[in-house]
């Protein structure tokens, strides 16, 4: 039988060096692609100290006080581990973010929004 559903589905979320990362929550995507990396999914050979912090941009804070007030009132961050992941940017940001993490990584990523 022939199908037809697929054609009916978004595209959601990124391919990041053959993952994808499809949840319906781009901040979740965006959440899990950093645990991964910091995990080392994708292999243990990161940059350390301000390279680091670089790569990860205004997303990834490694102390509390250090957010923007506005993020720590609102509650936009998730904890992981012993950092903390922003979630008030929009996939415009995320993308870029996660733009930034592929050429530091050297690792490719493909965007499925239209």
């Amino acid at each position: 039988m022939k199908t037809y559903k697929h054609l009916f589905e978004d595209k959601v979320g990124f391919i990041y060096n053959g993952k994808h990362y499809d949840n319906k929550s781009y901040t979740m995507n965006y959440y899990n692609l950093v645990k991964d990396i910091l995990d080392g999914v994708y292999g243990n050979k990161l940059p350390t100290g301000t390279e680091l912090t670089k790569m990860f941009g205004a997303t990834v804070y490694t102390k509390y006080d250090d957010m923007p007030n506005s993020v720590r009132l609102r509650g936009l961050y998730k904890e992981l581990g012993d950092i903390y992941v922003l979630t008030n940017k929009d996939i415009g940001g995320f993308n870029a973010a996660i733009d930034r993490i592929s050429k530091t990584l050297g690792v490719p990523v493909k965007f499925l929004q239209d």
